[in-house]
């Protein structure tokens, strides 16, 4: 796949070399939409291509794909709209990604004036049969968008969460060469696509939860918690404002609906990202704490703890 533009190559202007992968061929051209930095990396398991846009004026650009693919797409600077043959219109904003069927074909993007960013993955025969064997989920999830190869499918859009947003970063930040770049880009691609896979199975869950009045509310708080969650800003006051509503009602949907009071969830879900940034990320005990809005660090640790021992058992 790919996006065909005639335009005039030139050299990458400098506030835009932040943005340059080390690993990636880049080029830059000036077109008539406006100026288009494309980054590509080439792979027979899986290709990465990356998209800066900057649009002078609204516009549609061909994407081109001459075969067939099943492709991630992450929107890291949006909104961007997709017009994809057999499978309609996908509007993704910053911070969301999906994972669908591209037919062989010109499909179109759909952008406005201003500056964008899109990542796509696509994945490879041999990744696709290993992925399938992998786990039956995820199996059912790929023969569905493979076998859907004339009329195109596409799953849920999600919101990127913390373990997203950090998985990205470290693959365009990656200063591995050879062999090593390729396994920390396969194990990368993987991990990504189980955290989709589970955020799917979190969807259809909730789905399956009992209709209740403020079903699209809670929906949302629970996105925004799980997104990056804060003990200190996702509070009962803070939400009632922001949806409108009493505490009290907040409070008794939020339980009826996930079984669990607010506070108990977002204490959960903190716990879960101290969790995961502890075996992950290079940083200090109470910079975790500050990191999930904990002022009170004896406080975090007594919490951590707990999660730990309860999780342990």
């Amino acid at each position: 796949m790919e996006i065909t533009l005639k335009g005039t190559p030139t050299e990458i202007p400098l506030r835009l070399a932040p943005f340059v992968a080390n690993w990636a061929t880049a080029t830059y051209q000036q077109c008539d939409f406006g100026d288009l930095l494309s980054q590509t990396f080439l792979y027979k398991s899986y290709r990465i291509y990356i998209y800066r846009f900057l649009a002078e004026r609204p516009a549609c650009l061909p994407l081109r794909c001459t075969e067939g693919a099943v492709v991630l797409q992450l929107v890291t600077q949006g909104p961007i709209k997709s017009v994809i043959e057999g499978l309609g219109e996908i509007l993704l904003q910053t911070g969301q990604y999906n994972f669908f069927y591209l037919p062989a074909g010109t499909h179109a993007l759909c952008l406005s004036t201003g500056e964008y960013e899109s990542i796509y993955i696509v994945l490879g025969a041999t990744l696709l049969e290993e992925l399938a064997e992998s786990r039956e989920e995820m199996k059912e999830l790929l023969d569905y968008l493979r076998y859907s190869r004339k009329t195109g499918a596409g799953l849920t859009p999600r919101l990127m969460d913390y373990r997203m947003q950090e998985l990205i970063k470290g693959m365009r930040n990656c200063r591995e060469t050879g062999g090593n770049l390729f396994v920390e880009f396969s194990t990368n691609i993987r991990n990504l696509l189980n955290l989709y896979r589970k955020s799917l199975n979190d969807v259809e869950y909730s789905l399956q939860l009992r209709a209740a009045g403020y079903m699209t509310a809670m929906m949302s708080i629970r996105e925004e918690i799980v997104r990056n969650p804060s003990i200190q800003q996702h509070t009962l006051t803070y939400f009632s404002r922001k949806h409108n509503m009493s505490q009290s009602t907040l409070k008794r949907y939020f339980k009826a609906v996930f079984n669990k009071t607010l506070h108990e969830f977002v204490r959960e879900e903190c716990m879960k990202k101290a969790s995961w940034m502890r075996n992950n990320v290079a940083v200090s005990l109470d910079d975790i704490a500050d990191e999930v809005g904990y002022a009170d660090k004896s406080g975090f640790l007594k919490s951590f703890k707990q999660f730990h021992n309860r999780m342990s058992q």
